[in-house]
């Protein structure tokens, strides 16, 4: 694992993976097909129990930067390269975001051609480089990482920053709380 976020992403599951030992873990519709190592057990009425899981080998983004001759925060490459895990709800200052995670290595895959449609959209409209990390409840915002500075964004899809929540991702995880 990285050494630049996997630290404080490893606190925050493990702090939500207490809190589902002492409830439940989260649920997910079961899909043959669309398997993951996160699956925690066996389908019952058609839905797991899930709970992340460290990746064997860390996600490797070479492609991409090559690609978009454009080399990616490190904040960005350990926020979706150490973990598989499903789309998580959070709060953060009272606000319910969704946390994007890859479930498997197709998912990453599929992450990975989303963020190059969301880098090259920026650059058509001559914005600075910043990588979505999770939906908020308004379809137009997203939560991104700025990839000169590392700074947590609220940004309005296509017209750019609204304003920054954290100045690191370690910042910004720290506030995190599992939503109700």
């Amino acid at each position: 694992m990285s050494s630049t976020i996997s630290s404080p992403l490893a606190s925050i599951y493990a702090k939500f993976e207490q809190q589902w030992q002492n409830s439940s873990y989260p649920k997910l519709d079961y899909d043959e097909q669309w398997l993951s190592p996160c699956i925690l057990s066996s389908p019952q009425q058609q839905q797991v129990d899930w709970h992340p899981v460290v990746r064997k080998i860390a996600a490797d983004f070479s492609g991409i930067e090559t690609a978009l001759e454009l080399t990616l925060h490190p904040s960005i490459k350990s926020f979706y390269g150490d973990y598989y895990a499903s789309s998580l709800v959070v709060n953060f200052q009272n606000n319910r975001i969704e946390l994007v995670q890859p479930w498997n290595e197709q998912d990453f895959e599929l992450l990975l051609e989303n963020m190059i449609g969301h880098l090259l959209m920026q650059r058509r409209l001559k914005q600075p480089p910043t990588v979505f990390i999770a939906t908020t409840d308004d379809e137009m915002q997203i939560v991104s990482i700025d990839n000169n500075s590392g700074e947590v964004l609220l940004e309005q899809l296509g017209k750019g920053v609204e304003r920054v929540l954290a100045s690191t991702l370690d910042e910004f995880l720290e506030q995190l709380s599992l939503a109700d």
